[in-house]
């Protein structure tokens, strides 16, 4: 269509009076750091997953007013999350309520409510993790918690888990030792205890309400109880081992690896070491062979896990690690091939495979985070599964 000069003047006018509005607000945004949650064997702070990675801490500096969260795109999950904190400190991914059920994301939700510094939490598939720029987990933790400050998170601290893969926090334009109450966390627990993690990292960072400090004293008759059993238990096998001039023969069970060698040929700390490695290999054949392509994101996040699990365990033995790592590889392992047969139950219609076996000493304890030598009186030395307090206990690091 053509135009005469006066009705393309009158255009001209009209565009200059409309033209976009120049009103933007700046804000300085320094790149946030995140900490590797790995969770151990039971104490471990050398590997990932339920053994360890080192939880860092992140801080960045935001403007003073935040641009208001707007509506994500559907993949948008750094968006969601900040979306869903405008209104709940804590959002569970539907997908993950097998990792933080819906009574536990309320009792977290009480716990961190009207808190100052605010603290958010996040729970999310692993997925959301692996699908951000980075050379590393840490780094796509990062990228995850810088890309939800800039698509409007509130200021405050960040606890975010990313299915089986870890846990990471960052704190938001506040001042907290974020990284450091995640990895002290971290080092309690084994990765598949993501909300024990962090309920641990919340008292860290001196948020009350931790499950044992709800009132009521219902629990200290059932806990003296079992403190007497337990110590009657560790006297009588004292004296047995006395009686015996057995030493070394209880104490916290060296790495043994999944499938059967004879005793000797675990005797050195290179003989655990090349058993380890091997034992990583058989793992990493395993999800080979498994070979499971599926849009479901919950068996996705199951196979992811394991992925991840296969990573860290691999990292540990390619150096020269010690028993403590060792220990720490073979809960990674177990934890790793537990979600791959997760992962296969889910696809098969078939319930889903227990985890590691309750604490020996008390089932009440709940599950077991390593494995300890014990000799009942009268008994041999055998192989049986402690929870986290017991092995404090046996090791005499109870605090």
């Amino acid at each position: 269509m053509r135009l005469t000069l006066p009705a393309a003047a009158l255009l001209m006018v009209a565009a200059t009076t409309l033209g976009p509005a120049a009103a933007g607000a700046t804000a300085d945004t320094a790149t946030a750091t995140a900490a590797r949650a790995g969770a151990t064997a039971p104490g471990s702070t050398t590997l990932g997953p339920a053994v360890t990675g080192a939880a860092a801490q992140a801080a960045t500096t935001r403007a003073a007013v935040a641009p208001r969260a707007e509506e994500p795109a559907p993949s948008d999950v750094p968006g969601e999350v900040a979306m869903a904190w405008a209104s709940a400190p804590v959002y569970v991914d539907e997908t993950q309520s097998g990792i933080v059920p819906a009574t536990e994301a309320e009792r977290l939700t009480d716990r961190v409510d009207g808190r100052s510094p605010a603290v958010y939490i996040a729970v999310l598939p692993a997925t959301a993790l692996s699908d951000m720029p980075g050379d590393d987990d840490a780094a796509r933790a990062a990228a995850f918690i810088d890309a939800v400050a800039a698509e409007g998170g509130p200021d405050g601290i960040y606890l975010v888990v990313f299915g089986g893969a870890g846990t990471y926090g960052a704190a938001i334009s506040v001042d907290a030792p974020v990284g450091e109450a995640v990895e002290t966390a971290i080092g309690r627990h084994t990765r598949s205890q993501q909300v024990a993690i962090l309920d641990d990292a919340l008292t860290e960072l001196g948020v009350s309400g931790a499950p044992e400090d709800s009132g009521g004293a219902g629990w200290v008759l059932p806990l003296v109880i079992a403190l007497v059993v337990l110590a009657a238990a560790a006297g009588a096998a004292f004296w047995w081992h006395r009686r015996r001039a057995g030493d070394g023969t209880e104490g916290q069970a060296l790495y043994r690896p999944s499938f059967d060698v004879l005793d000797d040929e675990a005797d050195s700390l290179d003989d655990r070491q090349e058993l380890a490695r091997e034992d990583v290999t058989r793992f990493g054949e395993e999800l080979d062979a498994a070979d499971i392509h599926v849009a479901d994101p919950t068996v996705a996040a199951d196979v992811q896990a394991a992925m991840d699990a296969y990573a860290a365990a691999g990292a540990a033995v390619d150096g020269a690690p010690d028993d403590h790592v060792l220990r720490a590889v073979r809960a990674t392992v177990e934890y790793g091939r537990w979600r791959l047969a997760c992962a296969q139950a889910r696809l098969a219609g078939r319930p889903l495979p227990a985890r590691r076996a309750d604490c020996f000493f008390d089932q009440r304890h709940g599950v077991s985070v390593t494995d300890w030598m014990y000799a009942p009186p009268g008994g041999r030395s055998r192989e049986v599964p402690v929870c986290a307090g017991c092995r404090d206990r046996l090791t005499g690091s109870a605090r």
